[in-house]
């Protein structure tokens, strides 16, 4: 998944290179819910499949509209963490409004919902709105909306443990295939950004981030830990 920003007229010491484990399982979760947008991956994503639980095939099918097409922004975090436990716990503490118009976005189609200052958990006529959107989106969308608007929490818990599910069934092995190279990348980007600048770093090395002319960049997510259970709070 790409994603395309416009840092044009930023200044050099406001741009970093940051690694996020919470992107990177949830490009992850990309892949395997879309698999044919990513032909390269296919046989990682069919094997992947083939040894899922079926309880958390199904609770990935119910909550895939949150990383398919597009992706909630509470997963792609504005300060990556150590760790992917962390940046769930920084997910936790949004509040249910910020949660449930976030993820109303990606369900009901991104660019289609509009609340303006409504909230859909308080307005009647915002909820039915995020509602007939997620209808003409199909069965699934509609279903997760009406489970998210009633009872957010419960939902939010819910997507929680499947994240938390996955580093078990498939991040933590995934991850060790890639971690070293993905540190390397940001080591690389880093110190290309401090002697040659900007332009250079995102124009190497190959395979993570590109730039055109015009201060448009574009790379893809990245993250770097060591994976851990998520402790659980009380």
């Amino acid at each position: 998944m790409t994603l395309r920003i416009d840092i044009t007229g930023l200044p050099l010491e406001q741009v970093s290179f940051a690694a996020s484990p919470l992107a990177e399982l949830t490009s992850m979760l990309h892949v395997l819910a879309a698999p044919e947008h990513h032909p390269q991956m296919m046989a990682w994503a069919a094997g992947v499949r083939t040894g899922l639980r079926p309880e958390l095939a199904e609770r990935l099918q119910e909550a895939e509209f949150l990383w398919r097409s597009s992706r909630a922004d509470f997963l792609l975090p504005a300060q990556p963490r150590e760790t992917w436990a962390e940046e769930l716990d920084d997910v936790d503490r949004i509040t249910d409004e910020a949660y449930v118009t976030s993820a109303l976005v990606t369900t009901c189609g991104s660019n289609r919902v509009r609340f303006g200052g409504s909230s859909p958990l308080t307005d009647a006529d915002a909820r039915d709105r995020a509602l007939d959107q997620a209808q003409a989106r199909g069965e699934l969308q509609e279903a997760f909306a009406e489970r998210l608007l009633a009872d957010p929490q419960a939902v939010r818990a819910r997507v929680c443990e499947t994240l938390e599910q996955c580093a078990s069934a498939f991040f933590g092995p995934a991850w060790a295939c890639v971690a070293g190279r993905i540190g390397t990348d940001l080591r690389v980007k880093t110190d290309l950004r401090d002697r040659q600048g900007l332009g250079a770093a995102l124009a190497g090395p190959p395979g993570r981030s590109r730039s055109r002319p015009g201060a448009t960049a574009s790379w893809w997510t990245s993250s770097r830990t060591t994976p851990r259970a998520r402790e659980r709070r009380g």
